[in-house]
Formats: structure tokens, sequence, C-alpha cells
């Protein structure tokens, strides 16, 4: 086969006249921004102005926990006094029942178990009930949504 030559417009790529210009490959160092003292210095004052700010946030935090601790303890006797209502309500609730149930039964007194008084308090004090108690008249299945309120899903 026969090979042909470049036509005649054909022009070979040269540097510009007077040649490339020079690049430096030399490691250039950036400007010094701060020393050493003033970076140790702006780092003492940033952990002095985090310590302050830490220090009134602490104490902050220890005002509003005085403060929550003595709002509980302000309505600890309100909310002691509704709990006892509610038993009380419940205790209405379970008598009326019980003289309902026990109406036919010769010489049945309501708060005793023949004759015998259930409840006898000796200070006058209250006393907590127990769950059987307070749900006496109640369905056993209300009783478990009550006392066991994690059981339901």
């Amino acid at each position: 086969p026969e090979v042909k030559m470049a036509s005649k417009g054909f022009k070979q790529d040269m540097p510009p006249p007077g040649g490339y210009a020079d690049f430096d490959f030399a490691k250039r160092m950036g400007k010094k921004r701060m020393g050493g003292f003033a970076i140790f210095g702006s780092f003492i004052g940033f952990t002095v102005g985090a310590w302050a700010i830490f220090t009134w946030a602490r104490r902050q935090q220890l005002r509003d926990d005085l403060e929550m601790r003595d709002a509980r303890l302000a309505i600890i006797p309100l909310m002691q006094a509704e709990m006892q209502r509610s038993t009380l309500r419940q205790f209405r609730i379970n008598r009326d029942e019980e003289n309902e149930l026990m109406k036919d039964v010769k010489g049945w007194k309501t708060g005793t178990l023949w004759g015998e008084p259930v409840f006898y308090n000796v200070r006058g004090r209250w006393n907590n009930p127990s769950v059987e108690e307070y749900f006496a008249h109640c369905d056993k299945f209300e009783k478990m949504k009550i006392v066991y309120p994690n059981l339901e899903h």
C-alpha cells in the first residue's frame, strides 16, 4: 500500500515565541497566622469562658431542681387527699353494693363479719386499703386492667 504524506496545510504545534513561562515548583510556606503563645492563650480563654457558662448553667439547673422539689412537696398533701377521697368514694360504692347483696340475710350488718367489726383503727389514722378490699365488688378483669395497666396491649 502506498503511504500518503500530510497535506500542504499541516502545521506542527510549537512553543510560543520566547518559550513557555517558568513555573515555581518549590514548596511555599503559608502566611503565619498565630504563634504558639497566641494559640495557647486562646485555648485558655475559651476554656475559662466555657467553664463559666457551664457553672452558670449548673447553678440554674440546681435552682430549677430546688423549685421543682418544693412544688412537689407542696402538692403532696393535695394529691394524698384526692387519693383518699377517691378511695372513700369507692368504699361507699362497695358498702352500697354489700347492702344490696346482703339485704336478705338476717342479722347482717354492713362492715362486720358476723358481728365482728372488720374495720377497726385504734389510732384514728388512715390505713391504705388492700387491693382486694378496694375492688371487692368489681369485675376481675376490670381490677386487672387497673392494677396491671401494662398487661393490656
